[in-house]
């Protein structure tokens, strides 16, 4: 039986020193050396994660692994879009959004134990302009708070939820014009997967895999019903809120007076237009669950 090779892509970032030696040494011990050869490979700056993946396809490895969060997640899977390497995930970040929808353990011992029996599939990959994303992607109150985590140094829920609280009683609603209506939202969200990561439903009929882009607009709430929008969203129920609208489809457009700043997979990033095209492009992804 020939081994098949496969590459291990870590961001020393998430989730700390300790925890990647240990699954570093968990991948020595658990996975199948007798289907794969594995390498490790360690990310040293911001978008290396996509230099090492670009390389794997060129040297035809057939499976490559993102150890990390959903940014990490991003970070390598671009480079596969529309290649015959197949992206496996071991989930070590704050959300694991993709890993959650792909039913993939979040223990990283189990995570490594189902790489030696994979089933691939291939999903959807959605853009925002010329920006790629795999689980959800938007602009208003969740791009305001993406930059402002990813200014401090502590990451998890808990430290997202503090600044979520914060950041509440500051902002403004936002001004666009969406299938050329006027509105002025607190949130607009597509979403390629059901959720933004642990298990926070904002799309919840998303599918990786139907082809569809699903939207959901969140109109500026009260105190009283953010509280209320929260259980919903936790609840997979988002859509039954009065404030929510809900759309599906294969493209979106979005305009405004100034540039948008979005989030996609968690990461913010300040955009240099006032016109955003959301598309999509069906099953170009190949990946292990």
């Amino acid at each position: 039986m020939n081994k098949q090779a496969i590459w291990f892509i870590v961001n020393p970032i998430s989730g700390g020193k300790k925890k990647h030696q240990n699954i570093v040494q968990l991948i020595d011990k658990q996975l199948d050396k007798q289907i794969y050869s594995p390498e490790i490979h360690y990310t040293e700056y911001a978008g290396h994660a996509t230099k090492i993946a670009e390389e794997a396809v060129k040297q035809h490895i057939p499976f490559v692994v993102a150890i990390g969060g959903d940014g990490t997640v991003n970070e390598v899977g671009k480079a596969l879009i529309n290649t015959k390497t197949v992206l496996g995930i071991i989930p070590i970040g704050s959300g694991n959004g993709l890993a959650r929808e792909l039913e993939i353990p979040m223990k990283p011992e189990k995570a490594i134990e189902s790489l030696n029996t994979p089933i691939n599939k291939q999903i959807d990959v959605c853009y925002v302009n010329e920006v790629p994303f795999f689980c959800t992607a938007g602009i208003g109150f969740d791009a305001h708070c993406a930059e402002n985590f990813s200014k401090k140094t502590g990451r998890g829920l808990l430290n997202y939820i503090k600044v979520s609280f914060t950041e509440f009683w500051k902002y403004k609603p936002l001004k666009c014009i969406f299938a050329g209506n006027d509105y002025e939202v607190f949130s607009i969200t597509f979403g390629n997967a059901s959720q933004y990561g642990n298990n926070a439903y904002i799309t919840p009929t998303a599918v990786v895999d139907d082809g569809f882009i699903d939207c959901t607009i969140i109109s500026p709430p009260s105190a009283i019903q953010a509280l209320r929008l929260i259980t919903q969203l936790f609840s997979g129920n988002i859509h039954s809120s009065e404030l929510s609208e809900n759309y599906r489809g294969t493209k979106f457009i979005l305009k405004s007076e100034q540039s948008f700043l979005i989030h996609y997979d968690g990461e913010p990033l300040q955009m240099n237009t006032k016109e955003l095209v959301i598309n999509i492009l069906e099953k170009s992804l190949r990946v292990m669950v």
